[in-house]
């Protein structure tokens, strides 16, 4: 073979490797951000052993990604993108939580017990998800000396967050509650259907629109 051809083969296969590693990399930023900000720390030789493992993948909007009453098999990190966890109870959906970016979804404890789910997770938006099936997850705490502080960051973030879900359902109205997703959640309310929102604040959508048009008269 000539050897400026392949010299450009060369280069070209180089090329494509870097920006394939740094793809790799950049899908665990908001992860390792997420792990950075409750004190645990992944070097690179952690990563290297967590990338091979790891699948990241697109999915459609109206997917369930976990079913109520069925063993957890997969451990979610949502790159982008909102799901909602919602309980089905005779015949109704209700809305448990929304999630919008950069948060684990479904718990590892459920993952390696495989215990049935509780209620179901679903996609209202496209997400990006990084992906962990059983076999990978022990696998990574069989490699990683860090996985059992990931796995107490993980337990303990799931009871804040239901924690704070039911202090919030019992001492905050319908009204301090829908001001609080928009302070802290506001893209959710100009991306998904209102009837989510509403069922998460446990109201009828008529007063989630009066509620919704109260706060702009305030705003106005």
């Amino acid at each position: 073979m000539n050897k400026r051809i392949y010299s450009y083969f060369v280069a070209h296969f180089q090329s494509n490797e870097i920006r394939v590693k740094n793809r790799s990399s950049k899908m665990f930023d908001k992860a390792c951000k997420f792990l950075r900000e409750r004190g645990v720390y992944l070097s690179p030789q952690d990563l290297g052993h967590i990338q091979p493992l790891t699948r990241c993948k697109v999915v459609p909007k109206h997917t369930i990604i976990m079913h109520q009453g069925k063993p957890v098999t997969k451990l979610y990190f949502l790159n982008s993108g909102i799901v909602h966890l919602f309980r089905t109870h005779q015949g109704i959906d209700h809305t448990l939580g929304i999630v919008s970016s950069n948060e684990f979804v479904s718990t590892p404890l459920y993952l390696l017990n495989g215990q049935p789910s509780s209620c179901a997770l679903e996609t209202l938006t496209e997400v990006e998800v990084l992906e962990w099936g059983k076999p990978q997850v022990e696998e990574i705490k069989r490699l990683v000396p860090k996985a059992y502080d990931m796995e107490l960051v993980l337990m303990d973030r799931v009871l804040n967050w239901v924690q704070d879900h039911q202090i919030d359902a019992h001492c905050l109205t319908a009204e301090e509650r829908y001001h609080k997703i928009m302070q802290q959640q506001p893209e959710i309310l100009n991306t998904i259907p209102l009837k989510y929102v509403a069922s998460l604040l446990g109201i009828h959508q008529d007063s989630l629109s009066r509620i919704r048009k109260q706060y702009g008269q305030k705003m106005a």
